[in-house]
């Protein structure tokens, strides 16, 4: 019941009337009227329940090897010395996709990058329950007071947090109604690496942040003194450079790929998973299939077309 489209608000006042938590120095707003968020963990459990009632088996164990005879995967090797015949193999292994294609002597076209987020309690309520993904579309400079500037100024490596600062940090309400935890998110150095866990955290993110988020929600000014205790964590972002995921087979028969969704994996999981089936099966295919192929690599036209791209396209 709820409506499609979006809302366009180019009169500051009025966008401030619909969501009054913003700062005096946002001026327009497009407001997606269906987006929304759901739980990650939840939607995974609920998937694997629904396949163990299909007879799905789990199992814990870590992948060493791809057995291959003919050019074609025959077996798949376990940490704990078994192995489990098929003739059917799915690299949908998230950061370790290129690692596990190796496995297979494929090279895939693909990069990792380290993304990091934290978790604060709001307890001044500054970011209401029902508060929309929000997400600052601006660069900007973080709200240093003079004192801070000279301190910034006197450390080399430290010179870069008073420079024009990325867009894209986002921040939105975490749990139910009666939770007052928020999350904060701002990719504003990208660090290609290669996937290591634990994952290599950065104990200045939270400030860095939170300063940041103050630019759209001033009202985080609150606790830049005494911030409340952050919670640190992060992933990886995998994809490819025109970052469209990777979606079908692989040069050795019986074996498939699905990974690369960089920051819209849960957007896409089910009809990837709906898409690889088919291909798994030899069903018929949509006609978009061929765009996530790894295949669409070796097309000149595609190749030139790559070249045009200046964006990463990330979303």
């Amino acid at each position: 019941g709820v409506p499609d489209g979006a809302d366009l608000f180019l009169d500051a006042a009025k966008l401030r009337q619909a969501f009054p938590f913003l700062g005096e120095g946002v001026i327009a707003g497009l407001h997606v009227r269906r987006a929304g968020w759901l739980s990650a963990q939840q939607l995974g459990a609920y998937l694997l329940e629904e396949v163990r009632r299909r007879g799905v088996r789990l199992l814990h164990a870590r992948v060493t090897g791809v057995g291959v005879r003919r050019g074609r995967v025959e077996s798949v090797e376990l940490g704990d010395g078994s192995r489990v015949k098929t003739r059917c193999f799915v690299n949908a292994a998230g950061p370790f996709l290129g690692e596990v294609a190796a496995m297979l002597g494929i090279e895939l076209p693909i990069f990792a990058e380290l993304h990091l987020k934290v978790a604060l309690a709001d307890p001044l309520g500054l970011t209401p329950r029902h508060a929309p993904l929000l997400i600052w579309n601006d660069t900007q400079r973080l709200p240093w007071t003079p004192d801070e500037r000279r301190l910034l100024e006197e450390e080399a490596q430290d010179a870069w947090l008073l420079e024009e600062m990325p867009p894209g940090i986002h921040t939105r309400p975490e749990g139910g109604a009666q939770s007052n935890i928020i999350l904060l998110l701002w990719e504003y150095r990208s660090q290609r690496i290669e996937p290591v866990f634990p994952v290599p955290l950065d104990d200045r993110y939270p400030e860095i942040v939170l300063r940041g988020m103050a630019t759209m929600l001033p009202g985080f000014r609150a606790y830049f003194e005494r911030p409340p205790r952050p919670y640190l964590d992060g992933g990886y972002y995998v994809k490819t450079e025109e970052n469209r995921p990777l979606i079908g087979p692989l040069p050795v028969e019986g074996a498939y790929v699905m990974g690369a969704f960089s920051g819209f994996g849960i957007m896409a999981s089910c009809a990837a998973g709906e898409l690889l089936a088919a291909q798994v099966v030899g069903a018929e295919l949509p006609p978009y299939a061929p765009a996530f192929s790894l295949e669409r690599y070796a097309d000149p036209a595609y190749q030139r077309l790559l070249q045009t791209w200046g964006d990463s396209g990330q979303l």
